[in-house]
């Protein structure tokens, strides 16, 4: 038997439902065996205060919260983050084992570039999950069920698990590959446009992470 799995859910919305979504994903995830670290941050400086203290390394992150290409935020504002700073908590604070796989329960949590951003913040974010479009938290359960039950039970490589969704539900969700997207012609346009804008935070993050760091603006091979 391998390495018993764990995940982290992160309750970060507010909104009607997202208690009831939670404590669903929870008991799914302890029927396959799952380890499950539930937390409820108050403000974004609670997030950041857990995450870099807990020491905990997750096979998944869970994130409900209302979201946008930009980034997510709490329903009463108090929770208020962009993707290229949560990309960069998640590296620095070291708790994604390799391949984590990242669930976004956030409205447009499947754009492009959300995980154009997170994934050039992080080697250790193996996949992404989410939704295209906006989704009450009973349409997203319904889809991270499905993924999780053909993940854990079913043993489905994620990509194809996520195209499970929208057979079952017609609801539109995307599985994003870092090997695949960082080929992508649109991810290599979007970090050549904003480089100079992130590099600083990004490769102060991978230092503290010991991850390679990303060499400055026109040139976005790794240093290794």
């Amino acid at each position: 038997m391998g390495a018993k799995k764990n995940i982290l859910i992160i309750r970060a919305c507010g909104v009607s439902g997202e208690t009831e979504e939670c404590d669903n994903i929870k008991c799914q995830a302890k029927l396959y065996g799952i380890e499950v670290e539930d937390f409820c941050p108050k403000d974004t400086s609670e997030l950041y205060d857990y995450l870099h203290t807990h020491g905990v390394n997750y096979d998944y992150i869970y994130l409900s919260s209302h979201g946008n290409a930009e980034g997510f935020g709490s329903e009463n504002g108090l929770i208020d983050v962009s993707w290229i700073d949560f990309g960069s908590l998640l590296c620095e604070s070291m708790v994604m084992k390799e391949e984590c796989i990242v669930l976004l329960s956030c409205c447009r949590g499947g754009l492009n570039q959300v995980a154009y951003d997170l994934f050039y913040c992080c080697n250790k974010v193996a996949y992404i999950v989410g939704p295209r479009q906006s989704l009450y938290p009973r349409d997203m359960l319904i889809g991270f069920n499905i993924l999780l039950y053909n993940l854990e039970h079913r043993g489905i490589d994620p990509i194809v698990a996520c195209e499970k969704i929208k057979l079952g539900t017609d609801i539109r969700f995307v599985c994003f590959d870092r090997l695949e997207t960082e080929t992508d012609a649109g991810y290599k346009m979007h970090v050549q446009e904003n480089n100079r804008e992130w590099l600083d935070q990004v490769n102060q993050a991978r230092e503290k992470a010991n991850e390679p760091m990303i060499e400055a603006p026109g040139e976005i091979r790794i240093i290794r």
